[in-house]
């Protein structure tokens, strides 16, 4: 793949969080229903989100209380795919922080056909009216849900990062579907069967 086409493929599929040609989205699959029994995949990978998100909250929090956190946090995120890189262990997932007004501060995704390739997702776009949003935003939950765009299927988990009743920004983290299955073995809909709030 010539890496003009290489990088708008990260931009946009890479985008699975918050793509901007986002079509046809389905209903957030985040609504609190009682959740049914894990795979035991399901457990192993609902276990390690939470720990992630719990870990990188205590990560951004502290930079979110600075001024002009963007560039802060950006550098952050680029030394955690740098290291996981050096490690041997290249990070699997697009990785992003959004204010309390849904302006994206800072967002790296990995190419999912080579993990140790990355790229600058968009940084400035709002999305204050991505409804899958809402329960981040409106009920202090995590959210996961599906995306569309023009070159195919991706999964996002967010969730809210506050001080007390504040809300400081929100954490998102997002998948190619395809790379989920290889790498974690988790299918699409066993993902929007996780119940992260519960």
């Amino acid at each position: 793949m010539p890496e003009i086409k290489r990088l708008a493929y990260r931009l946009m599929h890479g985008g699975v969080l918050l793509g901007l040609v986002l079509c046809g989205m389905l209903a957030a699959g985040c609504a609190e229903e009682p959740e049914q029994k894990l795979s035991p995949q399901q457990a192993i990978f609902k276990t390690e989100m939470l720990r992630l998100i719990q870990q990188e909250t205590k990560v951004f929090m502290p930079l979110l209380d600075q001024p002009d956190p963007g560039p802060k946090i950006q550098a952050n995120i680029d030394r955690q795919f740098t290291e996981a890189l050096k490690q041997s262990k290249p990070l699997d997932h697009d990785l992003a922080v959004l204010d309390a007004y849904a302006t994206i501060l800072a967002w790296r995704s990995p190419d999912p056909d080579d993990l140790a390739k990355t790229y600058q997702g968009f940084v400035g776009q709002n999305y204050s009216k991505f409804t899958k949003l809402n329960p981040v935003y409106k009920e202090n939950k995590i959210a996961s849900f599906e995306v569309y765009t023009q070159y195919g299927p991706g999964l996002g988990l967010c969730a809210p990062m506050r001080h007390g009743n504040q809300l400081k920004g929100v954490l998102c983290l997002g998948f190619d579907e395809d790379s989920l299955i290889k790498l974690r073995g988790i299918t699409k809909r066993q993902f929007l069967d996780i119940n992260f709030n519960q």
